[in-house]
């Protein structure tokens, strides 16, 4: 376990490089797409989704307060990728600080309270199913809007000043979003919406990783206490890939094992921590073992229902 971690603190130098690699996909990306050409178009649409599936992550580490050197900085970007990312970045913030405290508790952690019993609904199922074979986003964007839109949720988990500023700040966003659609309607169906849409699925097919088909107790309305972040290992997946690609493209956001373990260390360090972690399991190997289960199994139970492991 690396105990000195003082080492590790946020620069500013190292946030700016971060932004590179998402510049250069999004003017390549609006360049592309700007072409007349459709093999062009479908090549620029391609990039802007991952450049939209990059802001969602590093919305992520501007949530932290510490990508940037100073909160100013932090803010400042979490705003723009919020608005890249149509989650507000003031509720992301404070319910994602809540995920990192009851990590642990699958019923207390407002990220995963939803997951805990299974679809009743026959009809939902084959919704949950379907989705999940067809490469349908439903899980990331019920993910999106329960957690970070839905206004009900949030006045349960945050004070009432903090809740008033969410509804603050998500009145603003709507405003913003409704001015764009008015003024530039033609251009963000054209060229924005499809490169969104496509990097829904990206966001899904990296988020699932993290904490879904794990066995992660439930308190059932007992009082509990939260896990301290060394042992969220346990309740918490990694995957790994080529490292050039985690940090350029991921932002090392594959490690989360370590991230919760460390969610104060910036994101663009993590590849030097060394926690004594086996590098499992693979991207492919996760994929290939998601995508071959139901979806309600592997959103709504766990590897100690169905016996599967990662």
């Amino acid at each position: 376990m690396t105990k000195d971690i003082s080492q590790w603190k946020a620069r500013d130098d190292k946030a700016f490089l971060s932004l590179l690699v998402p510049t250069a996909l999004c003017v390549f990306g609006v360049f592309l797409s700007l072409q007349p050409n459709m093999f062009l178009y479908s090549t620029g649409q391609l990039l802007l989704s991952f450049f939209f599936l990059q802001t969602f992550i590093l919305l992520h580490e501007c949530g932290h307060l510490n990508f940037f050197k100073t909160r100013f900085l932090n803010t400042f970007f979490g705003h723009v990728l919020g608005l890249l990312t149509v989650i507000p970045f003031y509720s992301w913030t404070h319910m994602h600080n809540l995920h990192h405290k009851w990590t642990g508790w699958r019923d207390k952690d407002p990220t995963t309270e939803k997951t805990v019993e299974p679809q009743d609904s026959p009809i939902m199922r084959w919704v949950v199913n379907v989705s999940w074979f067809l490469f349908i986003p439903l899980f990331f964007l019920s993910y999106m809007v329960s957690n970070y839109w839905n206004v009900m949720k949030i006045k349960r988990h945050l004070n009432a000043q903090k809740f008033r500023m969410t509804i603050l700040h998500m009145v603003a966003y709507v405003a913003f979003y409704f001015l764009l659609g008015l003024f530039f309607n033609a251009f963000l169906i054209h060229f924005v919406l499809p490169a969104f849409l496509l990097s829904l699925i990206w966001k899904e097919l990296v988020i699932m990783t993290q904490h879904s088909h794990i066995d992660i107790p439930i308190s059932n309305g007992a009082e509990v206490k939260p896990v301290p972040y060394v042992d969220q290992v346990t309740y918490t997946r990694s995957f790994y890939v080529n490292a050039w690609f985690e940090a350029l493209f991921l932002f090392n956001f594959n490690h989360h094992e370590l991230h919760h373990v460390y969610p104060g260390i910036p994101a663009y360090y993590l590849q030097k921590i060394d926690i004594n972690l086996p590098k499992e399991p693979s991207y492919i190997h996760w994929f290939v073992q998601a995508k071959s289960m139901k979806g309600e199994d592997y959103v709504f139970r766990t590897s100690a229902k169905t016996g599967k492991k990662f």
